[in-house]
């Protein structure tokens, strides 16, 4: 633990709370898919639509990520973290009282940046924890989010049954309400000491030039950003190859999903437990290894077009390396910055979404007729990530070499 700080509450209490701050963004993104029908209908519009506001979410996402991750470094952390929360919440009523699609656009717009609040929870960790302990608390932070995406648009579904599309978005409000009263009730602005810099533009242009200007932190943002990638084209490709080309059915297809979110929950409780003393840049290095072998596997599996086993082992493998690499890609990022942690989180977040985005528009732009197009997208992802970690890989031994020479 840090010696100059100490967290306001508990270990767990503290774990818990991140992991429902970083969750409420995958649950707003996943929980109303079930209800673009509806909404569909309500608004009078076709579901390309409606399917346009998850868009218009993840570019204000990345904007507020980027916005609020500068913010963070001048302001109180806590503080910038309540507003995000409320104003989560008021937006959220909004949209369920919208009444055209230009509202719904608005207030989605509006709910998704402050959603960007988020990003002081990486920043906050490092904050009470510092470099040594950081990366087992993010290993259970993400642990706990990878359960999200995966179980929110069952929640969706559930709130249909029971009542109308509106009542997805009032329940999203009551989930940030929760969570903020939780937030004041245990860690209060007050008791996030804050590190005072100017707040103006040449800070905010000082700190992004501190980040990007620095090698080794792009390498490792850059390294979890590209491992990421590789789910997106997992999650934009498996409908087809795992139905379609397959024939499993839609609840054979669910149960092949949550198996890699078991392999990564593993993954990340494997790294945070039997793995904590171990260097996060060492274990970034091996972990980007071996999942440049399992990239290469799929590869292979696409070429022989090997049967749906032996493409759920790859995927299982990808995804469960994936926690290994994305929780020390972030842990060793922010102790080679030590100061802008704010600006970090939010450079890392915008990348991983962007790199995701491209990747799975190679995807669904392509004309699948089999497994190649996924399987080579997340190869080539693999291989990206190769290239990250072995750059800091030879970085190490080169000023290992300068020191003792």
């Amino acid at each position: 633990m840090n010696p100059k700080l100490t967290s306001p509450i508990g270990y767990w209490p503290f774990v818990i709370l991140m992991a429902m701050i970083f969750s409420l963004s995958p649950f707003a993104i996943d929980m109303y898919l079930p209800g673009l029908p509806s909404m569909a209908k309500y608004f009078g519009s076709s579901i390309d639509a409606i399917e346009a506001s998850v868009a218009i979410y993840l570019i204000f996402f990345a904007l507020g990520q980027l916005v609020l991750g500068a913010l963070a470094d001048s302001i109180n952390k806590a503080k910038l973290l309540s507003i995000g929360l409320t104003v989560f919440a008021v937006a959220s009523i909004m949209i369920a009282f919208t009444t055209s699609i230009e509202e719904l656009y608005f207030w989605r717009a509006v709910q998704a940046f402050a959603s960007g609040s988020s990003v002081v929870v990486f920043a906050l960790i490092h904050h009470f924890y510092g470099s040594k302990n950081s990366n087992q608390i993010i290993s259970y932070v993400m642990a706990c989010v990878v359960i999200a995406p995966m179980i929110a648009p069952m929640i969706g579904s559930q709130i249909l049954i029971a009542a109308n599309w509106q009542w997805i978005f009032l329940v999203l409000a009551g989930l940030a309400l929760v969570i903020l009263v939780i937030q004041l009730r245990l860690m209060p602005p007050k008791s996030v000491a804050t590190e005072r810099h100017p707040l103006n533009v040449a800070a905010l242009y000082g700190g992004y030039r501190k980040v990007l200007s620095n090698s080794t932190t792009m390498a490792y943002i850059l390294a979890g950003g590209s491992a990421f990638a590789g789910l997106f084209a997992f999650i934009s490709g498996s409908p087809f190859v795992y139905m379609e080309y397959f024939g499993v059915t839609p609840e054979q297809f669910s149960w092949l999903v949550a198996l890699n979110a078991v392999a990564m929950i593993s993954m990340n409780l494997l790294n945070a437990r039997l793995l904590k003393n171990v260097d996060a840049t060492n274990k970034l290095i091996v972990a980007g290894v071996l999942l440049a072998t399992v990239g290469v596997y799929l590869a292979v599996v696409a070429y022989l077009h090997l049967s749906l086993a032996f493409v759920v082992l790859g995927v299982i493998l990808y995804v469960g390396l994936l926690g290994l690499t994305a929780a020390n890609a972030i842990s060793a990022a922010l102790a080679s910055v030590q100061s802008s942690t704010g600006v970090l989180s939010g450079v890392n977040g915008v990348l991983q979404f962007g790199l995701g985005a491209l990747a799975s528009a190679v995807v669904s732009i392509s004309v699948s007729v089999d497994a190649s197009t996924m399987n080579y997208t997340m190869a080539l992802c693999s291989l990206v990530t190769l290239f990250f970690v072995s750059v800091l890989y030879f970085t190490r031994r080169i000023k290992a070499v300068g020191v003792l020479s």
